[in-house]
C-alpha cells in the first residue's frame, strides 16, 4: 500500500473522527474529549502493535521527538476540541488545512524536506480550494474566512493548530524514522493520554456537562477514527515528504463537502464543487511530484 493511500486513509479517518467529535462534545468538556479519543485508541493501537509488529531498534532522536512531539500534541489537541465546541464544523475545520502552508517553513528546517516546485502548486492549490470550500454562501466575500479569525472563536483557534500541527507533523517524522510506524504510534498515544490525564487534574474541570449522559459508543468511534488515522498517517510519513503527506491528509474537508452533500443536503454545492475540484488537481500535483522524484 503506497503512502498516497495511506495519506488518503487517514483523511477519510478524520473526517469521520472530527464528525463525531463534534457530537461527542455535547456532553463532555474539550479536554476530556480529546482524553476520551486517545484513551480509546489506545487498545486499538495496542492491539495492532502487538499482532503485527516488534519492537523495533530505537534511534538517537526517538526521545526529544516524543518530549517535543508529544507535549506540542496535547496542546493542539486540546485547542482542537475547544475549536470544534465554540463553532459549526464545517466553519472550523476548513482552517487545519493551512497546515501544509505552515510545513513549507518548519519542514526544510526540522527535517530537510521541500515538496518541489510542482508539489508546491499542489499544495497551494489544496489549500485554496479549502479556502473557498470555507467561504459561507454564494454571496459572500472571498475576505470573509479572514474576517471570522478576528470574529469567531473557533476558526481562530483552529488556525493556532494547524501552526503547531506544522511543527508536530515533522516530529512525527523524525520519530517514525527513529523506531518504526506503528512503535512511534502507539508512543505518542502513550504521552498524549499521560499527558491530557494531567491537564484534566490541573483544569479541575467536571468530566461531563449537565444534562445529556456520556455516549461511550460514540467516543470509542472517535477513537477508533483517532487510532486508524495517527496509524496511516505514520505508515505514509515513513515514505514520503512531511509536507506531502499533510496536503493530502488535510483533503479531510473535501470527504466534509461529500458528507454534507449526500447525507445532510447543504446547499452551495456549486462553489463547493469549484474548491474541491481545486483540491483534486492539487493531489494529482503532489502525487506527480513525488513520483518523478521532485
Amino acid at each position: 500500500m503506497s503512502w498516497f493511500l495511506f495519506a488518503l486513509l487517514a483523511a477519510f479517518s478524520e473526517s469521520l473522527k472530527d464528525l463525531f467529535s463534534k457530537k461527542g462534545l455535547e456532553s463532555v468538556q474539550p479536554h476530556v474529549a480529546a482524553l476520551a479519543a486517545s484513551a480509546f485508541s489506545f487498545p486499538i493501537l495496542l492491539g495492532f502493535f502487538l499482532f503485527t509488529s516488534g519492537i523495533p531498534l530505537i534511534g538517537p532522536r526517538y526521545w526529544e521527538a516524543l518530549l517535543w512531539g508529544g507535549a506540542l500534541n496535547v496542546l493542539a489537541f486540546v485547542q482542537f476540541m475547544r475549536a470544534l465546541k465554540a463553532s459549526d464544523l464545517s466553519f472550523t475545520i476548513p482552517f487545519i488545512t493551512f497546515t501544509p502552508i505552515f510545513l513549507l517553513f518548519s519542514s526544510p528546517w526540522l527535517v530537510g524536506e521541500s515538496p518541489g516546485s510542482l508539489g508546491l502548486l499542489g499544495i497551494l492549490l489544496i489549500v485554496g480550494g479549502s479556502y473557498i470550500l470555507s467561504v459561507q454562501g454564494s454571496n459572500a466575500s472571498l475576505l470573509a474566512p479572514f474576517f471570522a479569525i478576528v470574529k469567531e472563536p473557533g476558526p481562530r483557534r483552529m488556525l493556532s493548530v494547524a501552526a503547531i500541527y506544522g511543527l508536530t507533523s515533522n516530529f512525527d517524522k523524525i520519530g517514525v524514522l527513529n523506531s518504526s510506524p506503528l512503535f512511534w504510534s502507539l508512543s505518542i498515544n502513550i504521552f498524549m493520554v499521560l499527558g491530557l490525564f494531567v491537564t484534566h487534574l490541573f483544569i479541575r474541570a467536571p468530566l461531563v456537562k449537565k444534562g445529556p449522559h456520556v455516549n461511550f459508543p460514540l467516543l470509542l468511534l472517535i477513537g477508533f477514527f483517532s487510532a486508524t488515522t495517527l496509524i496511516a498517517h505514520n505508515m505514509a510519513l515513513s515514505t514520503a515528504s512531511v509536507p506531502a503527506v499533510i496536503a493530502i491528509k488535510r483533503t479531510s474537508v473535501l470527504f466534509a463537502v461529500l458528507w454534507g452533500f449526500w447525507i445532510l443536503r447543504e446547499p452551495n454545492i456549486r462553489q463547493r464543487f469549484f474548491g474541491a475540484t481545486l483540491m483534486v488537481i492539487g493531489i494529482g500535483l503532489v502525487a506527480i511530484a513525488i513520483d518523478e522524484g521532485e
